[in-house]
Protein backbone atom coordinates (compact mmCIF):
# COMPACT_ATOMS: atom_id res chain seq x y z
CA UNK A 1 0.00 0.00 0.00
CA UNK A 2 3.01 2.34 0.61
CA UNK A 3 4.52 1.39 -2.54
CA UNK A 4 1.37 3.52 -4.02
CA UNK A 5 3.14 6.69 -2.76
CA UNK A 6 6.79 6.70 -4.23
CA UNK A 7 7.22 8.79 -6.70
CA UNK A 8 9.08 6.81 -9.39
CA UNK A 9 11.52 10.24 -11.23
CA UNK A 10 13.21 9.58 -14.29
CA UNK A 11 15.85 11.12 -15.63
CA UNK A 12 15.73 12.52 -19.51
CA UNK A 13 18.12 10.14 -20.14
CA UNK A 14 16.17 7.40 -19.21
CA UNK A 15 12.90 8.30 -20.48
CA UNK A 16 14.66 8.80 -24.19
CA UNK A 17 16.25 5.44 -23.86
CA UNK A 18 13.18 3.37 -22.72
CA UNK A 19 11.46 5.36 -25.91
CA UNK A 20 13.61 3.76 -28.54
CA UNK A 21 11.83 0.93 -30.23
CA UNK A 22 13.87 -1.96 -29.53
CA UNK A 23 15.71 -3.73 -26.57
CA UNK A 24 18.07 -6.94 -26.46
CA UNK A 25 19.22 -8.70 -23.27
CA UNK A 26 22.16 -10.74 -22.14
CA UNK A 27 23.17 -12.26 -19.21
CA UNK A 28 26.70 -12.26 -17.23
CA UNK A 29 27.98 -14.10 -14.31
CA UNK A 30 26.96 -11.90 -10.52
CA UNK A 31 29.25 -9.19 -10.44
CA UNK A 32 28.44 -6.43 -7.78
CA UNK A 33 26.87 -2.89 -9.20
CA UNK A 34 29.87 -0.79 -7.75
CA UNK A 35 32.54 -2.51 -9.50
CA UNK A 36 30.29 -2.91 -12.56
CA UNK A 37 29.85 1.18 -12.52
CA UNK A 38 33.38 1.70 -11.70
CA UNK A 39 35.03 -0.32 -14.83
CA UNK A 40 32.31 1.09 -17.34
CA UNK A 41 33.18 4.79 -16.67
CA UNK A 42 36.79 4.09 -16.79
CA UNK A 43 36.58 1.63 -19.89
CA UNK A 44 33.40 0.88 -21.65
CA UNK A 45 35.06 -2.04 -23.45
CA UNK A 46 35.76 -3.58 -19.67
CA UNK A 47 32.41 -5.41 -20.22
CA UNK A 48 33.90 -7.61 -22.55
CA UNK A 49 35.59 -9.18 -20.13
CA UNK A 50 32.71 -10.39 -18.20
CA UNK A 51 32.02 -14.20 -17.87
CA UNK A 52 28.24 -14.75 -20.47
CA UNK A 53 25.95 -17.13 -18.66
CA UNK A 54 23.12 -19.20 -19.97
CA UNK A 55 19.77 -17.91 -18.42
CA UNK A 56 18.26 -21.01 -18.35
CA UNK A 57 21.17 -22.40 -16.39
CA UNK A 58 21.97 -19.39 -13.87
CA UNK A 59 18.40 -18.55 -12.58
CA UNK A 60 19.45 -17.58 -9.12
CA UNK A 61 21.55 -14.46 -9.61
CA UNK A 62 22.80 -12.84 -12.42
CA UNK A 63 23.88 -9.85 -14.40
CA UNK A 64 21.28 -8.51 -16.28
CA UNK A 65 22.57 -6.23 -19.44
CA UNK A 66 19.95 -4.52 -21.29
CA UNK A 67 20.46 -2.37 -24.41
CA UNK A 68 17.82 0.20 -25.69
CA UNK A 69 18.78 1.13 -29.34
CA UNK A 70 17.07 2.40 -32.79
CA UNK A 71 16.95 0.11 -35.93
CA UNK A 72 19.81 1.56 -37.68
CA UNK A 73 22.16 1.55 -34.81
CA UNK A 74 22.34 5.47 -34.57
CA UNK A 75 21.49 5.39 -30.60
CA UNK A 76 22.22 2.80 -28.77
CA UNK A 77 21.79 3.06 -24.16
CA UNK A 78 23.05 0.08 -22.10
CA UNK A 79 22.43 -0.37 -18.84
CA UNK A 80 22.84 -3.05 -15.92
CA UNK A 81 20.55 -4.70 -13.25
CA UNK A 82 21.32 -7.25 -10.56
CA UNK A 83 19.12 -9.56 -10.40
CA UNK A 84 18.60 -12.76 -8.01
CA UNK A 85 15.54 -15.51 -8.55
CA UNK A 86 14.91 -13.18 -11.40
CA UNK A 87 13.99 -10.12 -9.36
CA UNK A 88 16.27 -6.66 -9.74
CA UNK A 89 17.92 -5.87 -6.93
CA UNK A 90 19.68 -2.80 -8.46
CA UNK A 91 20.50 -1.23 -11.55
CA UNK A 92 23.41 0.86 -12.85
CA UNK A 93 23.14 4.35 -14.80
CA UNK A 94 22.48 4.70 -18.56
CA UNK A 95 25.95 4.89 -20.63
CA UNK A 96 25.39 5.57 -24.39
CA UNK A 97 27.75 2.94 -26.43
CA UNK A 98 28.34 2.81 -30.18
CA UNK A 99 27.41 -0.27 -32.77
CA UNK A 100 31.02 -1.83 -32.60
CA UNK A 101 30.58 -2.48 -28.88
CA UNK A 102 27.09 -3.82 -29.34
CA UNK A 103 28.40 -5.75 -31.83
CA UNK A 104 31.65 -7.44 -29.88
CA UNK A 105 28.90 -7.79 -26.65
CA UNK A 106 26.69 -9.67 -28.78
CA UNK A 107 29.32 -12.17 -29.99
CA UNK A 108 30.20 -13.13 -26.80
CA UNK A 109 26.95 -14.81 -26.81
CA UNK A 110 26.68 -16.07 -30.54
CA UNK A 111 24.85 -13.28 -31.76
CA UNK A 112 25.35 -11.11 -34.92
CA UNK A 113 24.28 -7.78 -35.84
Amino acid sequence: MFGLFKKNIKSEEDKRAESLPLTKKVQFEAVPLKQVEASMDNDPRSVLGYVPVNYYATKEKYLLCIFYYKEDYSEIYMRFEYRVDDLPRGRTKLWTVDKNLMRDILRKFGQNI
